[in-house]
Parts: structure tokens; C-alpha cells; sequence
């Protein structure tokens, strides 16, 4: 299956009609794919786009969160993101600017960067979560759909006729590779591969729409990443939608948000903040982009309920009715006939005791005299919806007869219903009715809600566990093997890209057997978590500090040359001297041999460099032990 998208992508390709940047930004990947390339020379290249100088000093600001002077040199912002991430930067930017519009018709291509730019900041922000840098995760949710703009590029009445059918995502994808010969995924992944992200990027990209299905062990880097990408692409897709669609998105958002091992606490003020980068980088790159003031709302309670048929199965419930009525006739008649029907009723003769009434107790139905559709009464109807107690109340209004031609202004203004001033015994008891079936399927939703977010919390703190476990070494709480090597494959790719150094060290405790021989294995167990805390104590933040196997550590320094790994290897030794191990009434020393190497240019991959720290390490132990060697003069 792959190998034929390969091969359909190749042929697509071929054309010359597949969306690629351009201009300042391919020459930038084509400099950047350079080994040699000088940091004056990008500088000079990325000034003749002056919206792209820009656009990277404005990221790179905001990427340092303000723990740094702000950045105002445009050498000095590409130092700081690195040229890996400056050369996606260019990418991503590059395609929303040439690719705004085309000849797809029923292709929205505004509203697809916006979802997609909203996609990436929401994987920028579970970033932590999805095991991957920040910048490098709003790339890959940037473009993360990037295969359904190439259809509609390269296939523009095809592909339209397609979305035409409105087909739903699985159905869309079927359709898509019966008809192109491969999905919009695998072309997303095809593309990224194209354009030089690191495999893990465009293999969880192919994937991320069917996260369950992908075939990628549980907790791994890869499996972590689809979840983040799925969960970006829900929070995109939201953004966009017209609001009587949002809410049916909802409880597979917090879903997402529970297979990425989010809480679903955490979801709103995420959202929140993914809202507020949205809206900033959307004016930066004139993308259009809404007002969400409601998103509280949105997420945390049910949405105004529709007018559905079936309904007459729903149980039908006690209402608490609140009566905003002047007129003393028609509200002591109005009144009397709800309490005969059952209802609570709560009397408000003037509107501060209403909003008095709301505050207190919010209520099930709205009743409000108006006199008719003018600027006063819609003001009041707003005021009164706006209340915490009066947001999600069925509001039937009470009008005379001669202004019932103005119901369809109040209703704009937050009616739900109206009822004529001199009604029926039955138009009442129809109003009443229809308010019943409203309020029994608002409970439903909402009960609806509660059972989703519950269940989804529940399932987030089990994922979150499973994450947890499935990197983690059980015996010394480290990073296990499995883990840390993935994370020394991503290290590898920054380095190799950015052109920044990376150093590698292999610790093994000295005569480690001697002490399983004369003190137990329990013993033994003890002193290797004992171990772990004390290379934890001394390693830095962004060192990658995991078990190797049996009484070998590992750690994988980034951005950090020859000199830098000594002397973080010395005081990793001298720690260890300094400290006793064993249990309370027998402890012992214990000493640490270490074995260091520097990523150099004529390593093939980072085998290569592992392969010459172990070689460093066996020298340390012929050379005495408890010592430091590395592979080259420091």
C-alpha cells in the first residue's frame, strides 16, 4: 500500500503541479541542505523577503516566551530557532502565501489555512505531550492536511466534484484513493517526506486521522505525536465551523484530548490559548479568523438546543418559570395558570427583580412582557440573556397583537418563543409544551456531555499512565532503552540539520557483579536506582538521561561539544564519589566509568556515534576505572 502511493506520488510529482514553495523560501531549503552554509549568507538571503524576516523574528520571539531580551536582529533569530526550524518556518509560510486561492471550486482555501494554522498552534501547545519540540510540532500540524490542498491543486474539477458529494473523512479518503490512486494522508506524508522532515513527522501524519489504527507501539514518540496531530486537527476543524455545527464537535474533541492523556480540565484554558495565538498569527498572515468570547461556554455547557422531531418519547420535567410581566393583570392570570399546571413560578415585577431572580437561581422558561420589537425591548431581551441565569432559559415573549410583526427582530435578539398578550388557555399550554421538550432534550445533551467529559477524564488519566509506563524503565525510573534511543534518533535529526553539536556518553557502574555476588540482587536493584537519582542530580535540563541495559546509562547531550561533555561527565563522577550506596546499615561506595563522543561530520548516522562513545567507555575500563575517556582530545 505504501510502496504504490510511493510510486503514485512519484508520478504526480513528475507533472510539476504539486504545491512547493517559493521564491526566497526554496531558496532557503535549498541553502539550508547545505552543510557548508554560512549564517551571513541565510541572513542576507531571508532580508530580500522582508514579510519573511519578519515572520521568523516574530516566531522567534514568541518561541523564547519572553525569558530573553527581545530578539531584534534577524541573525540573532535565526541562531536562536536554528536553521533546521528557520528552513520550516520559510516552508510552511511560503505555502499559505502562494496557495490562497485556485481553481477548485468547491475547495474553501482560506478556510483550510486557517483551520491548518489553528492545527499548529494547538500542536505547538501539547507539544510536552507529543514527545517533540515545540516548533517542529506547529510545522508538522501546519501541514498536516497538506495532501488535501494538492488534489485540489492538481486535480481541480476532480477533486471538486468530490467534495461536492459531501462525503464524511473515511468515505472522502476511499474516494479519493479509488479515484487519484493515493488518499490526501499518504500524499501529506509523501510531501513531507519531500520536503525533508524527519520520518517520524510524516509517518504519524499519514496516520493521524485514524490515531487507533496507526501501527506504532503504545507510548512511543510515533504514537504520542499521532495523538497530538489528531487532537491539533479537532481544535482547527472547531475554529472553523459555523456555530450551530461546533457543539456536535465537541465531545470527540475532549476524546482526542483524553487519548493524548489531557485531563478535561485542561482542555478549555488550552483552547483558550490556542484561540488567542490563532487570532494574532491569522492578522500577521491576513487569514480570516472569529471571534470566540463564547468558547468558555462552548466547552462547558450545552448549546442552544434545536427543534428536532421525536421528541414526544422525552420524559417531561417540572419547570422553574421566571415572569418579567408589568402589566399586574396579566401577571397574576399568567401566574395562577402555571401554578396549575405544576409549574414553579417565580414573580418579577420590573426587570432589577428579575435579574435579582436570575443570579440567584437560574431558570428553566423566560417569560417577558415587551411591548413591542423596538431598540428598548431588545436591549432588555440581550441584558437578560447575557445573565448567567438566563443564558440557556427557554424565552417566550409576550407581545400585543398589533406587534406581532415584529417577532422575527426579537427572536434575532434571543426569543425563543413568543405568546400574544390576550392568548388562549391552548396557545399557552402550546408554548409550555414546546418549552417541556426543549428543556428535556437540553438535559439529555447535557447529560449527554458530562458523560463524554467524565469518561474522557477517566480515560486520559489511563492513558497518561500507559505513556507514562511504556517509556519509562520500571526499576530505576529512568527513560528505558526504547525510549531514549527514539529521542537520540530526534537529537540526531536537529543536529544534523541545524549543523549544532551533539555529544553521547555511556556510564557503566564499576564492578557491579561484585556487588550482586556479595551483597544480593535486592541490594544490587537498590544501588541502580540510587544511581539514576544521582545522574538525574547532576545532568542538566535538556539532557536525554536513560538506561541503556543492565548497569549501562546513557545520556544524550544536545547542543553540547566535546569540552561541554567532559566536564558534565566529570561531575557526574565526582557526584557518584561523593555519594553512599546501599541500604540503611550497609552502604558502600560505588564508581562510574564514562565513555564520551561528539557527533562529528564523517559519522554516517548516530549508530556511528553511540558505536565511538561504547569504544570510549570499554578504554575507560582498561584504563582503571572510574574515570572519564573520550574519543578525541578534549
Amino acid at each position: 500500500m505504501i510502496q504504490d502511493a510511493k510510486m503514485r506520488f512519484a508520478t504526480l510529482k513528475a507533472g510539476g503541479m504539486l504545491p512547493s514553495p517559493k521564491g526566497v523560501a526554496l531558496a532557503v531549503l535549498e541553502l539550508t541542505q547545505k552543510n557548508d552554509v554560512s549564517l551571513a549568507t541565510l541572513t542576507h538571503l531571508v532580508q530580500t523577503d522582508p514579510a519573511m524576516a519578519g515572520r521568523i523574528l516574530r516566531y522567534a520571539n514568541a518561541a523564547h516566551g519572553g525569558s530573553l531580551r527581545h530578539i531584534a536582529s534577524l541573525a540573532h533569530a535565526i541562531v536562536f530557532l536554528g536553521l533546521f526550524r528557520v528552513r520550516q518556518i520559510a516552508l510552511g509560510f511560503s505555502l499559505i502565501d502562494n496557495y490562497r486561492s485556485g481553481a477548485c471550486a468547491n475547495f474553501d482555501y482560506l478556510g483550510y489555512w486557517t483551520a491548518s494554522l489553528a492545527a499548529g498552534i494547538a500542536a505547538q501547545q501539547v507539544a510536552a505531550q507529543a514527545q517533540c519540540p515545540p516548533d517542529e510540532s506547529f510545522t508538522c500540524g501546519l501541514l498536516s492536511g497538506i495532501g488535501r490542498l494538492a488534489l485540489a491543486t492538481v486535480f481541480p474539477a476532480e477533486y471538486g466534484e468530490l467534495l461536492a458529494l459531501g462525503l464524511d473523512d473515511a468515505a472522502l479518503r476511499d474516494a479519493e484513493a479509488g479515484q487519484f490512486g493515493l488518499d490526501h494522508a499518504d500524499l501529506s506524508g509523501e510531501l513531507l517526506e519531500e520536503w525533508g522532515l524527519p520520518e517520524i513527522f510524516h509517518q504519524a501524519v499519514r496516520h493521524h486521522e485514524t490515531p487507533s489504527a496507526a501501527p506504532f507501539p503504545a507510548g512511543s514518540r510515533a504514537q504520542a505525536l499521532t495523538a497530538a496531530l489528531h487532537y491539533a486537527t479537532r481544535v482547527g476543524q472547531l475554529l472553523v465551523l459555523d456555530p450551530a455545527q461546533r457543539w456536535e464537535r465537541v465531545p470527540s474533541l475532549y476524546q482526542a484530548a483524553a487519548q493524548l492523556g489531557l485531563e478535561d480540565t485542561q482542555v478549555p484554558p488550552l483552547v483558550e490559548t490556542v484561540i488567542a495565538l490563532w487570532q494574532d498569527w491569522g492578522r500577521e498572515l491576513r487569514l480570516p479568523t472569529r471571534d470566540f468570547s463564547d468558547i468558555h461556554d462552548l466547552l462547558s455547557s450545552p448549546p442552544e438546543p434545536a427543534r428536532e422531531a421525536g421528541l414526544s418519547s422525552l420524559s417531561m420535567l417540572p419547570l422553574r418559570v421566571t415572569l418579567l410581566i408589568k402589566d399586574a393583570d396579566l401577571l397574576r392570570g399568567l401566574a395562577e395558570a402555571l401554578d396549575a399546571m405544576g409549574l414553579l413560578v417565580d414573580l418579577a415585577g420590573n426587570r432589577e427583580g428579575a435579574l435579582r431572580i436570575l443570579e440567584r437561581d437560574p431558570c428553566d422558561v423566560l417569560m417577558v412582557e415587551l411591548p413591542d420589537g423596538g431598540e428598548d425591548s431588545v436591549e432588555l431581551l440581550r441584558d437578560l440573556r447575557s445573565r448567567e441565569g438566563g443564558k440557556l432559559a427557554y424565552c417566550i415573549v409576550l407581545i400585543p397583537p398589533e406587534s406581532e410583526a415584529s417577532v422575527a427582530t426579537l427572536m434575532l435578539a434571543g426569543a425563543s418563543d413568543y405568546l400574544l398578550s390576550n392568548y388562549s388557555e391552548a396557545a399557552l399550554l402550546a408554548r409550555i409544551n414546546a418549552a417541556q421538550r426543549v428543556v428535556a432534550l437540553q438535559g439529555a445533551v447535557r447529560a449527554e456531555r458530562e458523560s463524554v467529559i467524565r469518561s474522557s477524564g477517566e480515560w486520559a488519566r489511563s492513558n497518561r499512565r500507559l505513556l507514562q509506563e511504556a517509556h519509562t524503565d520500571p526499576l530505576t525510573r529512568l527513560y528505558n532503552r526504547r525510549y531514549g534511543m527514539d529521542r537520540f534518533a530526534q537529537e540526531w535529526s536537529f543536529s544534523v540539520h541545524s549543523s549544532t553539536a551533539l555529544s553521547c556518553l555511556m556510564l557503566d557502574i564499576d564492578h557491579f557483579k561484585r556487588i550482586n555476588d556479595r551483597h544480593g540482587h535486592e541490594v544490587g536493584d537498590l544501588v541502580l536506582t540510587q544511581m539514576a537519582r544521582v545522574l538525574e542530580g547532576n545532568c542538566r535540563k535538556d539532557d536525554v538521561v536513560f538506561r541503556y541495559g543492565g548497569e549501562e546509562f546513557c545520556i544524550v547531550g544536545p547542543n553540547t561539544t566535546l569540552r561541554d561533555a567532559s566536564l558534565l561527565a566529570e561531575r557526574i563522577v565526582k557526584g557518584v564519589g561523593e555519594s553512599r550506596f546501599g541500604r540503611e546499615g550497609l552502604t558502600f561506595p560505588v564508581t562510574l566509568s564514562v565513555g564520551l563522543a561528539t557527533r562529528e561530520a564523517a559519522d554516517p548516522d548516530m549508530d556511528a556515534l553511540l558505536a565511538r562513545a561504547d569504544r570510549a567507555l570499554y578504554a575507560a575500563k582498561e584504563g582503571g576505572r572510574n574515570r572519564v575517556v573520550a574519543d578525541r582530545p578534549v
